[in-house]
This record gives C-alpha cells, sequence and structure tokens, in this order.
C-alpha cells in the first residue's frame, strides 16, 4: 500500500502568503518612540475598562501580540515581524498614552499596524481604543505590584484623593511620572527617600485608580489542586461499572506527556484525581480498559477559575453484526490522467447499534468494516478523517487485504458518522470503463460521483446528471444515484476521450489540479441529498485511533440527562488518537519508522487546529 498522493493540498504556498499578507494587515499595536505634539495629546472622558479591552484583544489582537502578550502570535511569527510585548514592563515604562491612542487609531503600516479608528472598515470607537490602552497596562502591570504600592501608599499616609485625576495619568508614561516625583510635589508625599522600585510602584497603583484593571494573565496562571473526577458507565446498558481502573494523562501543548495516574473506581463507579501545581496549558485524557477494548474520555483542562472538572467515563459492550453498520453517504470523485483514472471514494459509516462492533469473528484484528474496490486497482491508499474538511484527514495503515476485498482493522464506535474513511486507486482508462465494486453495507443516503469537465460522460441511467458546475480553476460536471438501496454493488460506465490530462512528464494540467475543489464543491452539491450526513457529523465524538486498540464514544441511548452526548471536537479526537497511538507502540504494535510517521501526522493537524 503507497501513501496517498492525490490529496496534498494544492495551496499550501498560497495559503502561507495569505497567512502573512493577513498578518499584516490584522495589525500589530507598534508604538514609536516619538510622541505626539501637546496639542494634539488625548485623554480618555472617562476611566478605561481592561475587562472590555481583553474581549477586543483576544477577537482582534491575540494572532499577532500572542494570548501572553508575548508578541508570540502564530500570524506575526509566520510573518516575520515583531509586535510589541506588551508583558514587558519596560513597555509601560516608556509607553505614551496619547502616543498608543494615535496609532491605534491611524495606524502604523511600515511596522504592520493597519487603523483601528475611523479608517477602518470595522472601528473601533475612542472608548474602545482607551479600554485597549488600559488593557496595555494591565498586561505589564501584576495585581502584586498594584497591592503593593497601595501598602505604601498607605504607609506614608498618601491622601489618594487628593493625587492627579484621569488628565494627568492618560497624558503622560511611567517615564515621564517618575521624573516628576523627584521635582515636584505630585502625590503630596516625602518620597525623596524611596527607590525608584519604591516610587515605580506607587504609579502603577496610582495609575490603576482612573482605569478597571484586568489580569489578562490570570487564565494562565497554574492551578494549586486540580480535581478530575466522574463515574464509568456502560453505554450499551446504562449500567454503573464498578470494577477496573482509571488512568489519566496529562499532555503539554507539544504532545509531550507529562503526568500518569491510575487509580481504581469505587463500588458506584466513581474515581477521582487530585493533582497539584498544574501548569494552564496541561490537556488532560482519561482511559478505561473494558474487556479487550480501551475507551477514552472527552480531553478536558483545569485553570484557576475552574479548577474542579467533571469527567464522565462511557464503555460499551461488543458486536458481531453487521447488519448494523450502514453507509450514510458515498461520494466518488474521478478525476483524469494519461491512460489511467484516480478515484476517490469518501465514505461515511454509521454503526446503529450502542455496542462496538468488532467485526464478525469477534477479533477486530481480523477485520472489522469491510471496503470493495474495482478488480484492477492500484496504488490503494486509505484516509481517515477527523472532520468534514479535507485537510483533517490522515493516512489509515491499519487496513489488511481480505480475499474479497480490504478491511479495517480499528473497531467502529457507536453512532451516526462514526467514520469518515477516503479510500484512493487507479484504474487504466482507455476512452470507456466499467467501474465497478461490491457494498458489503447498506446505501442508505445514495452516491454522487464527482469528475472535471474533461468530455467523458456516464453513460447508465440510474445516474442522473446535475449539470455543469464551474469554479475558479475550472469546472466539473456532476451526477446522483438514488436507486442504490438495498443494492450489493456499485456500478457506472464512463465512456469519452479526456480532452485534459496531465503531461508526459506527470506535470499536473488543470484538471488533475482540480481535484481538492472537485470534493469540496462536489460534496456541496449534493448537501440536498445528503442532509443527513451533515447532520450526523454534528453527532461525532471520537475517532479510530490508528493502531488496534479502539476509542470509542459516550452512549446514543442513554436515558438520563446526565449521559446525554456531547459533541467532541476535532481537537479532542485527534488528541485521543496520539494517546492510543502511543500506548499501540509501547505494546509493540507499531514499528519506530511508522510509529513516527503517524504521530508526526497527527500532531500537525492537531497543532493546526490548536492555534
Amino acid at each position: 500500500m503507497k501513501n496517498n498522493r492525490h490529496f496534498a493540498p494544492a495551496n499550501q504556498r498560497l495559503l502561507a502568503v495569505l497567512a502573512a499578507f493577513t498578518a499584516v494587515l490584522i495589525g500589530l499595536l507598534m508604538f514609536p518612540s516619538t510622541p505626539l505634539a501637546a496639542q494634539d495629546t488625548v485623554v480618555p472622558e472617562t476611566p478605561p475598562n481592561a475587562e472590555n479591552g481583553l474581549l477586543i484583544y483576544n477577537e482582534r489582537c491575540v494572532i499577532c501580540h500572542g494570548q501572553m502578550g508575548d508578541g508570540q502570535g502564530e500570524q506575526a511569527l509566520q510573518a516575520g515581524l515583531q509586535p510589541a510585548t506588551l508583558a514587558d514592563p519596560a513597555f509601560k515604562f516608556t509607553a505614551v498614552p496619547s502616543v498608543m491612542f494615535d496609532i491605534i487609531s491611524n495606524g502604523n503600516m511600515s511596522a504592520g499596524m493597519p487603523p483601528f479608528g475611523q479608517a477602518s472598515s470595522n472601528p473601533l470607537s475612542e472608548a474602545e481604543i482607551w479600554d485597549m490602552i488600559a488593557l496595555a497596562y494591565s498586561f505589564s502591570t501584576r495585581p502584586s505590584e498594584i497591592a503593593a504600592g497601595e501598602a505604601l501608599a498607605t504607609e506614608l499616609e498618601a491622601d489618594t484623593a487628593a493625587w492627579p485625576g484621569l488628565d494627568y495619568w492618560f497624558s503622560r508614561s511611567n517615564e515621564q511620572i517618575l521624573a516628576e516625583l523627584d521635582s515636584e510635589n505630585i502625590l503630596g508625599i516625602d518620597v525623596s527617600s524611596l527607590s525608584e522600585e519604591d516610587k515605580l510602584l506607587l504609579i502603577d497603583y496610582g495609575r490603576s485608580l482612573h482605569y478597571t484593571y484586568a489580569d489578562p494573565l490570570a487564565a494562565f496562571a497554574p492551578v494549586d489542586l486540580a480535581t478530575i473526577s466522574g463515574q464509568v458507565l456502560n453505554g450499551s446498558t446504562n449500567e454503573i461499572v464498578t470494577e477496573g481502573e482509571v488512568r489519566l494523562r496529562a499532555f503539554t501543548a507539544q504532545l509531550e506527556e507529562l503526568y500518569s495516574e491510575t487509580v481504581p473506581v469505587d463500588e458506584d463507579g466513581r474515581f477521582e484525581f487530585q493533582i497539584e501545581n498544574v501548569p494552564a496549558d496541561w490537556v488532560f485524557l482519561a482511559d478505561v480498559a473494558y474487556g479487550d477494548l480501551t475507551f477514552n474520555s472527552d480531553a478536558v483542562q483545569v485553570s484557576v477559575a475552574q479548577p474542579a472538572v467533571e469527567l464522565p467515563m462511557f464503555v460499551f459492550d461488543t458486536t458481531t453484526d453487521p447488519s448494523v453498520i450502514t453507509i450514510d453517504r458515498l461520494h466518488m470523485i474521478i478525476t483524469f490522467a494519461q491512460d489511467q483514472v484516480t478515484v476517490s471514494e469518501l465514505y461515511i459509516f454509521s454503526n446503529t447499534a450502542s455496542a462496538v462492533f468488532v467485526g464478525e469473528s469477534g477479533d477486530f484484528a481480523e477485520g472489522t468494516v469491510k471496503v470493495g474496490l474495482p478488480t484492477g486497482a492500484d496504488n490503494i491508499s486509505f484516509q481517515r478523517g477527523f472532520g468534514t474538511t479535507l485537510d483533517t484527514f490522515i493516512p489509515a495503515t491499519n487496513f489488511m487485504q481480505t480475499d474479497t476485498g480490504w478491511a479495517d482493522t480499528t473497531p467502529l464506535r457507536p453512532g451516526a458518522g462514526s467514520l469518515n474513511l477516503l479510500v484512493n486507486y487507479d484504474l487504466p482508462y482507455d476512452d470507456s470503463l466499467l467501474l465497478a465494486h461490491p457494498l458489503d453495507y447498506t446505501l442508505v443516503g445514495g452516491a454522487t460521483v464527482i469528475m472535471a469537465n474533461a468530455g467523458v460522460d456516464i453513460t447508465d441511467s440510474d445516474w442522473v446528471s446535475q449539470g455543469t458546475q464551474s469554479t475558479t480553476s475550472g469546472s466539473f460536471v456532476s451526477y446522483v444515484n438514488t436507486n442504490l438501496a438495498g443494492a450489493d454493488a456499485v456500478s457506472l460506465t464512463l465512456d469519452g476521450r479526456p480532452t485534459q490530462t496531465t503531461d508526459s512528464q506527470g506535470n499536473a494540467l488543470p484538471v488533475r489540479n482540480q481535484t481538492n475543489e472537485l470534493i469540496i464543491g462536489g460534496v456541496a452539491l449534493a448537501a440536498m441529498l445528503a442532509v443527513g450526513f451533515f447532520l450526523v457529523q454534528r453527532w461525532r465524538t471520537y475517532p479510530e485511533a490508528e493502531t488496534a486498540v479502539a476509542t470509542v464514544p459516550r452512549s446514543v441511548t442513554t436515558a438520563q440527562p446526565r449521559k446525554v452526548v456531547r459533541r467532541r471536537d476535532d481537537k479532542t479526537e485527534l488528541l485521543q488518537a496520539i494517546a492510543d497511538l502511543d500506548d499501540a507502540f509501547e505494546a509493540g504494535e507499531l514499528d519506530e519508522a511508522e510509529y513516527e510517521q503517524q504521530r508526526q501526522s497527527l500532531k500537525n493537524k492537531l497543532t493546526a487546529m490548536w492555534n
């Protein structure tokens, strides 16, 4: 079996350029050192609110300045830009509020900063710009510094009500105020004996009296004591599982496993973990063995605001009945090369039982979900999907060849749309072709064929043409067959000489380049006949791991509110696949080269989603 070569994203370089360009357009809060002239100085009319500024920041600034205000935003890094490090105390020392206001309002394109004022297509109000400035001070000022400044003012018996007002603090930098403290009686107290550090604490406190402070780094503080607990339930029977052990693991954002602990479940099926000093970026994943399978939980995080998390665990019985499997939808994508066609078939499988399908033999290593292929198929590869877009598919190398075709060796979890499978292969083509292969399961949603508009037709009457659709890179034609319910095979006849192919050196011509767009456009075209396909994606819970260890979802047949299924997102699914892959490697089920290849592929997908 070869790795799939047909679906490498053709637009990666373009996307990289667009990402860099977007970074420049979105802008960085770059502040020049030259202040405005005195007559141009502006000040807020009311005390700014850093809490509101944080909301704006997370929506419009974080991709460049970073969540920590450290200037490490993804798009800034991609574009090679160096945004202001808002969390650096040196920033607040020299930053002049009126200059910040001008740059945010009018931009500084030479530094990659567009205007966010009236020249913007989505302008901020003056009050919102001042809220952003208050946030900038909040980034570089720790709560302990404000508290220390307050304590010092109390010790010196300062009359803070007599201190300068709003206009004073928002027309000067901390550096300018520090110089005035040494020459003028600004605070009404003798500061001559204070160190520069103490004077700056008084300045931090004095400024904080004139804006609503919000600590933007609070969410990233470590948790002193985290509690992760839950109950193990059998999703097939809705019964409490009172035996076994639950393992909890923690992963960093770089997918390093730094914590693992196992505890037994009690007589009520409950378990509890207590972990001290938990970093804010840790992601927790629990698993429990039940029968011959391992079942994973949701991936969860704790925070200072939410140090305790309830983490239910669901296990399932198994079934060997193949009738519980249905094909919700089949999309076939056909492109033409010299003397051959490339076929990609996107299957949406469902398991209608409330049990894990482990294959007809009862041993999933002997095969689970079967896939038929045409005689003469070459360059066969399989990809497993973790979402509904092409960039969420990764190679599935745990398929085995059987006497009648191919079979997955991963148990199929319960639920609608529980497996998205992309099957790719080549067939020889000489002006006509009968493309046919078995269907091992009931096809309930019909089938669609999408192919380049290259002078080739499908001549079978059951396949109804939907006409030609235009795209930015060309056009394609599509056909729909709604008469396949209960059919034991899919069959179609291609007729005609393609007018566009790859050249003799194998360079891709327009038709070959349309593969990704054909899938995206074709699936959209078939949406009216595949409403169920799009709906069931919202119910998806777990992906299969790229191992022989099953990863299975929560029950979809629960009776009590506490057992209602929640949709997992793709980040959770990929993280679980990585955890199962690690287990399989440690158990000797994968060689190191295959393990590293699969793990890197999963990690790349997860990193892209997490960012």
